[in-house]
């Protein structure tokens, strides 16, 4: 059976649908089994990767420490490690790993050194995933808070020779000293165990509480040493291009062809997976399962490719993760395809889009004017003509579904245009009898996926209402993220003058998909100053705000 969701965020709205298709319709392939996606993976190194694709390619083949426990992502299930404890004070988690495990080469082994070398890689090349461990942890000796520039430096340098040159299959005395030190991130017990030490990373001194939710994160897998010393090894802040394209993991998969950025990529059953008595033991822990047959990933590019495909049988399953609902309702008419409604908690992981207000320019710099715009929309409408009612409303930085969302005390924004009319009159641009409002006109850029030209055109027909003119001006996703980062010049490149990208974007529509599974992942994006989501697009800053982040996540 197929299983598609699509999730939806806007000012306060989340919509989220699944796409399955009956046992009895026939299949054209079912070894391999076939998907189609709309992209390829950005990289298959799972220490770099940061895109949808790329999670769910190397998912496959890599393993980590623990997963989460099929759709219930407040448990997890033991992987590499058979079993963990928890200090009283939450700072220390102590992994017990399992024997006889080891990469799909067979030869090497996968023990504490393995993860050491694996969890601190991800610390030394630094890319953009690196975060998920770095709130916590950071390298050998040194928080993330108080190193120097120097020190930082000579630790790197000492970091990247050991983890270039050690051999981590047969680690010396000196080497098995220096990672059983006290006073680091990740600290070896013996072969076997491995403590990891929070309170090194830039949240400081928090008692994070979503550690396993970072750990079951592609970013921690447990990579081969040797693999990667064979082909590039490792550079401070940087990628290593063999790793971009090639998969040597412990899990049940391994990569068997693979053209990057085109495609197919095709992953077989590993003939030598180490977990299939393990999965024998436990039938119930899903994540360790043997694969039962080969995966075939087309990338295609478009949506109505892969409408055409599920319909027709010639795919078990498509990724519509950037689709709308009239995708949905294309393909409500298949017999071999049931359009159903999913639980919230689908809609908090898959992704979230909103509208963004930038303080920073008028005529938004002004609180009456954003109270206006929040009341100015019709929500129920675009609900309807937009996402064919398969939509619900979501208030606060933290998606339904979590245990955080808590609408009692954010209330939702309510449609109500005379409200609305009155804010704008108290502030510096009032409505008159002819007009009114702020002069001019806004450019305001919307993703071209999906169903998003018509939430658009319903938005400009709303803030017109209250004197406010917008342009819509449609980008792709790439040129969203080019727009949240400062540019050359150290402006934000979605406020800059003059603007390359068709802007600047006082207000727009933004984008974000979760990380790892847990409300802090939210709120460190949305609710925080240097969040992506604020930092370039809504200018939002607010210490207060940002320590309160902070102090969230050590509440469990």
């Amino acid at each position: 059976m197929a299983i598609i969701a699509v999730a939806i965020v806007l000012a306060g709205i989340v919509i989220a649908i699944q796409l399955t298709r009956p046992t009895t319709c026939a299949l054209s392939s079912t070894n391999p089994l076939i998907f189609d996606q709309p992209e390829a993976p950005d990289t298959l190194d799972p220490q770099v990767t940061f895109s949808t694709p790329g999670w769910g390619a190397v998912q496959q083949v890599y393993q980590t420490l623990v997963m989460y426990n099929g759709t219930d992502y407040q448990t997890f299930l033991p992987v590499l490690a058979k079993n963990w404890t928890v200090s009283s004070d939450r700072f220390n988690y102590t992994f017990h790993l399992r024997t006889g495990i080891h990469f799909s080469n067979q030869v090497d082994p996968v023990n504490a050194y393995t993860m050491w070398f694996s969890l601190y890689r991800t610390i030394v090349i630094n890319q953009p995933p690196e975060f998920i461990l770095g709130q916590n942890f950071y390298l050998p000796g040194l928080s993330n808070l108080t190193a120097t520039p120097q020190e930082i430096r000579r630790v790197t340098t000492t970091m990247t020779t050991a983890l270039n040159t050690w051999n981590f299959a047969a680690p010396t005395t000196t080497q098995i000293a220096y990672m059983e030190a006290a006073g680091q991130s990740f600290q070896v017990v013996d072969n076997l165990t491995l403590k990891v030490n929070l309170g090194y990373g830039y949240l400081g001194a928090v008692p994070y509480s979503y550690v396993l939710s970072t750990l079951a994160a592609p970013v921690s897998a447990a990579v081969d040493p040797a693999v990667v010393q064979a082909n590039g090894g490792v550079t401070a802040n940087a990628a290593n291009s063999w790793m971009q394209a090639n998969m040597v993991g412990s899990g049940p998969y391994v990569l068997t062809s693979y053209t990057p950025d085109v495609g197919p990529m095709v992953l077989s059953p590993s003939a030598t997976y180490w977990g299939a008595s393990a999965a024998a033991a436990e039938p119930l822990n899903n994540i360790l399962q043997p694969a039962k047959s080969k995966i075939q990933l087309n990338y295609q590019g478009t949506t109505q490719t892969e409408v055409q495909d599920l319909k027709s049988g010639a795919v078990a399953g498509v990724s519509l993760a950037y689709a709308g609902p009239s995708t949905e309702n294309e393909l409500k008419g298949s017999s071999c395809v049931t359009v159903r409604a999913l639980d919230n908690v689908y809609s908090s992981t898959a992704g979230g889009w909103w509208i963004y207000m930038n303080q920073n320019t008028d005529p938004f710099t002004n609180q009456s004017v954003r109270a206006a715009v929040v009341h100015a929309i019709n929500y129920d409408e675009i609900i309807n003509v937009a996402f064919g009612k398969y939509a619900t409303r979501w208030v606060g930085p933290v998606p339904p579904g979590y245990p955080s969302y808590n609408p009692a005390n954010v209330p939702m924004y309510q449609y109500d245009l005379n409200l609305a009319r009155q804010e704008m009159n108290n502030s510096p641009w009032p409505l008159t009898p002819t007009g009114g409002g702020f002069p001019g006109t806004l450019n305001y850029e919307y993703i071209k996926l999906g169903d998003w030209e018509t939430v658009a055109t319903l938005l400009q027909a709303d803030l017109a209402k209250i004197g406010i003119h917008i342009n819509p001006v449609g980008i792709t996703l790439d040129t969203l993220y080019a727009l949240q980062v400062l540019d050359s010049n150290g402006v934000c490149s979605s406020q800059a003058v003059p603007n390359q990208y068709g802007g600047p974007f006082p207000i727009g529509q933004e984008f974000y998909t979760s990380d790892y599974i847990a409300p802090d992942d939210w709120t460190q994006n949305n609710a925080i100053s240097y969040g992506s989501a604020n930092a370039c697009m809504s200018g939002y800053d607010n210490a207060t705000m940002d320590q309160l982040v902070i102090d969230a996540a050590g509440n469990p």
